[in-house]
């Protein structure tokens, strides 16, 4: 055995055993044990002892692409998300993608959702299917859940394709395996072993942090059966020793994690692995003490890199974020709860399309004439939308007077505003993005402002049309920055105005689109203040304390703070989960969440519970020590 063989990892041993042996394997590691570590010893590992073969290795975000392709390169390796590669494997068959796709669309309880659109066997004749970011079935593109759906059949009806996929890469690694689709996995383990051509599937990953519903969450079924043989990584490199053990009582998988063997990891200090520090804070009464917690705490909460607050939701971060405002345009607007309340009622009970040249406030009208009771009451507003129209007449009134095919086909909701994929240019062209294109223009601005201070020069003169030839425009323009920068409590639109005279950021069609189509909406954000959005801007590129508690899974950071308030979101219930009853499903998923959170602290955790019960109070001293828990 030579000595690149002797530095690899026992577990990544253990894994080339299986390769050798020609089995599917899965590697099993709780947070920090270092799986993509392994990832990549098996992926160099693989490239050097079998120089003929090619690898593909898919993962959920475009994140993970990018940092394993920064740990290892080569003409022979492919790193893609998981629905890019699967359009790379059926986008050439064009012919029966139509075919599939039109069987998907058919029968009384189709697979894919035709909408409007009339199925026949020949409605993509002179279309091309398309993958982007949205979806128009009509028009031949799809979006991320039906490039799933369609792969999966086409691997299903056509042996070929598995021939070709199986040709093509000898060794399909899965990084994250949890948040892959269970149609993926079908894929993989179903249809991919009934080709004739050899190949290994490995999977990389851990069922705990299994936080997305459309994840298949863990391939146990298939350990099982001795269809993946699976190998447990059980070392802890990231957490210190309190962080950790806590982390262990909430598994459920078997995994017990330990310190590492290696005494150069993070969380090891002078060959001895680190207690750190973990508290539980609890309050009763009716407003929460959270401020209180930060003051006990004394952390630096302005060191945004190692210390953040985890929030279930965007809206409860909002309110502290600065960007409150612009949630409640995007997510709390009454009229148009009470816009979409009458849409329904339409589509039960009449023909839609009979509106579609009245007004609103016409459409109310005809749709109230006449009635009483229950009958009324199907066309009013609810009491909560009445609330809002009462404290905000001028929007009803806005509304009433605008066209109700426009004003029903204005979509509105808050993952245009916090949309926080990250994508590159190149991607935003070929699939787009879901953030809305105000508030996309509104970003522009802050981009190449925070460009200019970072003295970004080269990369800000690509982002914006002013144009510096000498030395009086680098005056003028550092004043136009400056100015800028002193217009925070101006309304958005003189910003966005004097953006465009300046040609820091001009105004473009998709920019005027939005004001023509969307007037409503505009009228509404035009008057907010530019520091909301500059705060949401600050939020979404990462540079506050805040961060739900999904967007930071992979990540870690010194300090921790847990706020365990579900903000009425009935998927999760943190009092189920420290008293463990109430819906399984909802206790489970709230379980791997808190895991999730817990184990993003190299250093100190602590967790905020308002107004638990005595029976979560018991579970958290025997979690984390009656002395580590803290009432204020």
């Amino acid at each position: 055995m030579d000595q690149a063989r002797l530095k690899l990892e026992p577990e990544v041993e253990a894994i080339l055993a299986h390769v050798a042996a020609g089995r599917d394997f899965l590697l099993s590691g709780g947070a920090g044990s270092g799986k993509t570590y392994s990832l990549v010893q098996v992926i160099g590992e693989l490239l050097r002892t079998d120089p003929s073969a090619s690898i593909a290795c898919i993962t959920y975000t475009n994140a993970a692409v990018h940092e394993i392709e920064a740990r290892v390169s080569s003409e022979r390796l492919s790193v893609s998300t998981i629905h890019d590669f699967l359009w790379a494997c059926v986008a050439s068959y064009q012919a029966e993608l139509k075919l599939v796709l039109i069987d998907l669309l058919s029968g009384e309880e189709p697979e894919i959702t035709p909408g409007s659109t009339a199925v026949t066997t020949n409605m993509f004749a002179k279309k091309e299917i398309q993958y982007k970011e949205y979806n128009l079935v009509g028009d031949g593109i799809i979006s991320h859940d039906e490039i799933i759906k369609l792969a999966a059949a086409m691997f299903e009806r056509y042996p070929r394709l598995r021939d070709i996929l199986r040709d093509k890469y000898r060794y399909i690694l899965v990084d994250e395996y949890q948040d892959t689709a269970p149609q993926v996995v079908k894929i993989l383990l179903d249809y991919l072993p009934q080709s004739n051509r050899k190949g290994i599937v490995g999977f990389f990953g851990d069922s705990m942090q299994s936080i997305y519903d459309d994840g298949i969450g863990d391939i146990r079924d298939y350990v099982v059966k001795n269809a993946v043989y699976e190998v447990k990584k059980e070392q802890n490199r990231r957490n210190p020793r309190l962080v950790y053990e806590l982390a262990n009582k909430l598994r459920i998988d078997g995994i017990v994690q330990r310190a590492s063997d290696d005494l150069t990891a993070p969380n090891m200090n002078d060959g001895a692995v680190r207690d750190g520090q973990i508290r539980f804070y609890y309050s009763t009464g009716e407003n929460s003490r959270l401020q209180e917690v930060r003051d006990h705490l004394g952390w630096d909460f302005s060191d945004v890199l190692e210390t953040k607050e985890l929030n279930l939701t965007h809206n409860l971060i909002a309110p502290q974020a600065g960007f409150g405002e612009l949630m409640a345009i995007y997510d709390k607007d009454g009229i148009l709860n009470y816009r979409d309340r009458i849409v329904s009622h339409i589509r039960r009970t009449d023909d839609l399309t009979k509106y579609d040249e009245c007004t609103f406030g016409e459409t109310i009208a005809m749709l109230q004439e006449g009635k009483a009771g229950p009958a009324l009451n199907a066309v009013s507003p609810t009491a909560g939308m009445k609330c809002f129209i009462d404290d905000h007449p001028e929007l009803l009134a806005d509304a009433k007077a605008r066209n109700f095919l426009a004003f029903r086909r204005m979509y509105v909701d808050k993952d245009q505003l916090i949309d926080d994929k990250k994508q590159s240019e190149a991607e935003l062209a070929r699939k787009g993005s879901n953030r809305c294109d105000f508030i996309k223009h509104v970003f522009k601005i802050q981009k190449v402002v925070h460009l200019y201070r970072q003295r970004r020069y080269n990369e800000f003169l690509r982002h914006t049309e002013f144009k510096v030839s000498q030395s009086e425009d680098k005056m003028r323009l550092k004043k136009s920055i400056e100015a800028i920068g002193a217009m925070s409590d101006q309304p958005v639109s003189e910003v966005i105005a004097y953006a465009h005279d300046s040609r820091l950021c001009m105004i473009d069609d998709r920019y005027q689109q939005f004001v023509e189509r969307k007037g409503y909406l505009y009228n509404r954000l035009k008057g907010v203040p530019y520091r909301c959005f500059q705060d949401l801007y600050e939020y979404l590129e990462g540079r506050t304390t805040f961060s739900t508690q999904h967007k930071i899974k992979g990540r870690e950071f010194d300090r921790v703070l847990v706020v365990m308030d579900s903000g009425g979101w009935n998927h999760y219930n943190f009092g189920y989960l420290f008293q463990n009853n109430g819906n399984p499903t909802v206790v489970a998923r709230t379980q791997k969440l808190f895991y999730v959170c817990c184990t993003r602290a190299k250093n100190m955790l602590a967790v905020y519970f308002h107004n638990p019960s005595h029976n979560v109070i018991k579970q958290a001293e025997e979690w984390f020590g009656s002395e580590n828990c803290v009432a204020l």
